[in-house]
């Protein structure tokens, strides 16, 4: 589907430089954390966001939202860094928890961590809002959208992801909310400028599930979408008038 854009040809103000991607800290650190009491460990749990995991093996404690795009609990060593241990199942096994108990910890943990967020007006019944990290990625914070969100969400957000630190999202309200399409893409492109993104795939979220739709520009300057059935439905069905 196509979504041509009439709005303005700006986004918001380029946010501060994302932190780098959370470099692997070394591997010994994965054995000694076996010997720790959870008690230990738990405070330092986050989830952080990657892409294709793919070289990290199969037994680590993820959340695959599509074959590139990954959410992981990881281990943070140090406070003051975005250096990260991904954790496995051998981890869970060796301080009697299940993945969904540490997958909950680190989300918790996750919401502690400092956000910078501003909202942008725009002509649908609903802003965009951008989330920046002060000191963990902002990407993760997509695992968390309800509690972001602050609102109910019944027919769920939109979400794009133009850098490590960066997450723009949308909740979709009504009909009038179809516009958000195209102004999110725009200011996706604005805030990735010559970068390369962290992906530019379009988000769905809806009852705790992430949907990965792909896109491309649309020549006419909108976003081509490549809509899954489902999200077509809401579209052009369930959003009221």
């Amino acid at each position: 589907m196509s979504y041509p854009y009439y709005g303005p040809q700006y986004g918001p103000p380029q946010p501060p430089p994302p932190p780098p991607p959370a470099p692997q800290a070394p591997p010994d650190i994965q054995g000694r954390l076996l010997g720790e009491p959870f008690a230990a460990v738990a405070p330092h749990l986050r989830v952080f966001l990657t892409g294709d995991p793919s070289a990290l093996g199969t037994d680590k404690l993820a959340y695959s939202i599509n074959s590139v795009l990954t959410a992981l609990v990881v281990f943070r060593p140090n406070p003051h860094s975005i250096e990260a241990v991904v954790l496995e199942k051998r981890h869970a096994h060796a301080w009697g928890m299940t993945k969904q108990d540490l997958w909950f910890t680190a989300l918790t943990n996750t919401a502690g961590e400092p956000i910078d967020v501003r909202t942008y007006q725009t002509n649908a019944d609903t802003p965009v809002h951008a989330v920046m990290g002060m000191g963990w990625p902002g990407s993760a914070h997509v695992m968390r959208l309800t509690e972001i969100a602050q609102e109910p969400l019944p027919y769920g957000a939109v979400v794009m992801l133009p850098n490590a630190n960066t997450m723009i999202y949308s909740v979709l309200r009504s009909k009038r909310s179809a516009p958000i399409i195209p102004f999110l893409y725009q200011t996706f492109q604005s805030l990735v400028g010559d970068d390369a993104p962290f992906t530019d795939q379009f988000l769905w979220w809806r009852g705790g599930k992430l949907t990965a739709m792909s896109t491309r520009p649309d020549p006419g300057g909108g976003v081509q979408l490549a809509q899954t059935k489902e999200f077509s439905f809401l579209l052009d069905h369930e959003l009221p008038d």
